[in-house]
């Protein structure tokens, strides 16, 4: 754990001068946040820093090799699992991401193959945070019913957007809120 900082300073820096002020950085100071107890985003920190570093390495390289975009998937898994706003973090890597596609100093197909690779990623921490599983039996015991597939999405739509409207409705009548009040 105490050894991703100072290698991934090493690859931002280019030089062993930015591991020593990271390995001086950690072995100077202690604070007070070092005895508490461990919270989620303390767990997925150093999925954070690895996650960097692979960055890092794909948009130095030339190459279009799949390993480094396999290993930065498994690392944004692995972020994401453990802290339920990693993906805010994520999201505001691509956002700090497209100034740099749009000027030219990283390439459209680069770009795009990371940004669906962010994708990919979060439709699996979805999965698996969601348990997926539980809804295909659902959707299987559905369709034994004999309801074609087409008309379960139309039923699950359906139902799915009724709900949050009368959600929507019932909410604003509980609170007392109307939709044409202004907040100025």
């Amino acid at each position: 754990y105490l050894g991703v900082p100072p290698s991934y300073a090493t690859r931002r820096s280019g030089t062993h001068l930015g591991r020593q002020s990271v390995c001086s950085q950690i072995s100077s100071c202690a604070t007070r946040v070092m005895w508490t107890p461990p919270l989620r985003e303390s767990f997925s920190y150093p999925f954070l820093v690895l996650q960097m570093y692979i960055l890092t390495f794909i948009l130095r390289t030339s190459s279009n090799d799949r390993r480094p975009f396999i290993a930065l998937c498994l690392s944004n898994v692995a972020f994401m699992l453990p802290w339920q706003f990693a993906q805010f973090i994520l999201f505001t890597q691509i956002a700090s991401l497209f100034p740099m596609y749009v000027v030219g100093y990283i390439k459209p197909s680069k770009f795009q193959k990371i940004s669906y690779l962010n994708m990919v990623t979060f439709l699996i921490y979805v999965l698996r945070v969601y348990k997926i599983e539980a809804i295909i039996l659902k959707r299987n015991e559905i369709q034994k019913l004999g309801v074609s597939k087409l008309n379960f999405w139309l039923i699950q739509g359906s139902a799915w957007w009724c709900g949050t409207i009368i959600l929507k409705f019932l909410t604003s009548k509980i609170l007392g809120v109307s939709d044409h009040v202004s907040t100025f």
